[in-house]
C-alpha cells in the first residue's frame, strides 16, 4: 500500500520568475528533497506545474509514503511541504492552498520483480563492492610505492592527498551535482590505479629478470669471486635496493666454505 500527500497551490503568473529564483519558492522546495531522503516511510516526492500560458500557474507537489504513520510524523512536523508554502506568500495567491492525503489503490496485483533484489541484494552488493574496491585500491598503492624510489613516494601521497581534499571540497559544495561527474571521478581514479598497478608490477617482473644469477657473478677460477678488485664483490646501495655490475638486487655467487669480502658503498639517504 502506498499513501500519497497532494499540495495544491497557486502562483501568481507575473510572480512566477521569482518563485524560481535561488531562495525561492521553487527552489526552496527543490532542495526539501534531501531533507525528505532522511524521513522514515518517504518513497519520492514530485513537483508539476500547470502549462497555461494565461492567469495563475498551478503548483503540485505529491509526496509518497510507505505508511500512513509516516506521512502523519511528516506533516504535523516543520519543515514540511505547507509550510514552505507559507513562507512565501508574497508570490502565491491567496486561499488557493490545499492539502490532500490519499491513498493508492493499486489494481495490479503482480508482484514487483525487483522488489526482492532491491530488499536484499542491493544492500549486501553495495557494501562488498565498496570493500573489494578499497581493497584494490589499498593493494596497487602499495604496489607503486614499493617501485617509486627516494622522495617519490613521499611527493606521490601529497598529491593524491591534495586531490582527494579537492573532489571532496567540490561535491561537499555541490550536493546536486550530477551523477555522471561522481562516476567520471570514480572512473579516473581507477584508470590511473589500474596503470600504476600495472606498471609497479612490469617494473618488479623486470627487476627479478635481471637479477638472475649471471656468469659474472660466479666464482672465477681459484676460488675467488670476480667483479671486485683484490677478490672483493663490489655492490652499491640504495634506499631499498642494492647493485652489483648494473643489475639491482641480484643473486651473488661465492665459493662455499671460503671467506668472501664485499665491497659496499651506499648512495642513498
Amino acid at each position: 500500500m502506498e499513501y500519497i500527500q497532494t499540495v495544491l497551490v497557486q502562483v501568481e503568473a507575473s510572480r512566477l520568475e521569482r518563485a524560481a529564483e535561488s531562495g525561492g519558492l521553487l527552489a526552496e522546495l527543490d532542495e526539501h528533497r534531501s531533507f525528505l531522503r532522511q524521513q522514515p516511510g518517504f518513497r519520492d516526492i514530485r513537483i508539476t506545474r500547470s502549462i497555461n500560458p494565461e492567469g495563475n500557474v498551478l503548483i503540485v507537489i505529491e509526496t509518497r509514503w510507505d505508511d500512513d504513520e509516516s506521512l502523519v510524523r511528516y506533516e504535523t512536523n516543520e519543515p514540511n511541504v505547507a509550510s514552505i508554502i507559507n513562507k512565501h506568500s508574497d508570490v502565491i495567491v491567496s486561499g488557493t492552498l490545499q492539502v490532500l492525503d490519499m491513498e493508492a489503490l493499486r489494481t495490479d496485483t503482480r508482484a514487483d520483480p525487483h522488489a526482492a533484489y532491491r530488499r536484499t541484494a542491493l544492500p549486501l552488493l553495495i557494501p562488498v563492492g565498496i570493500l573489494a574496491f578499497v581493497l584494490l585500491f589499498i593493494y596497487g598503492l602499495s604496489r607503486v610505492y614499493l617501485e617509486i624510489q627516494g622522495n617519490g613516494a613521499v611527493a606521490l601521497a601529497a598529491g593524491i592527498a591534495i586531490s582527494v581534499l579537492l573532489v571532496a571540497a567540490y561535491f561537499a559544495n555541490n550536493p546536486r551535482a550530477p551523477g555522471w561527474q561522481i562516476g567520471g571521478v570514480i572512473g579516473l581514479a581507477a584508470l590511473a590505479l589500474m596503470g600504476g598497478t600495472i606498471w609497479a608490477v612490469s617494473e618488479k617482473d623486470e627487476g627479478e629478470a635481471t637479477g638472475a644469477p649471471s656468469a659474472e657473478a660466479s666464482p672465477a677460477p681459484g676460488g675467488q669471486p670476480s667483479g671486485g678488485a683484490a677478490g672483493a664483490t663490489t655492490i652499491t646501495m640504495g634506499d631499498f635496493f642494492f647493485e652489483h655490475q648494473g643489475a639491482q638486487s641480484p643473486t651473488i655467487s661465492v665459493p662455499a666454505g671460503q671467506a668472501t669480502t664485499f665491497d659496499i658503498t651506499n648512495t642513498g639517504k
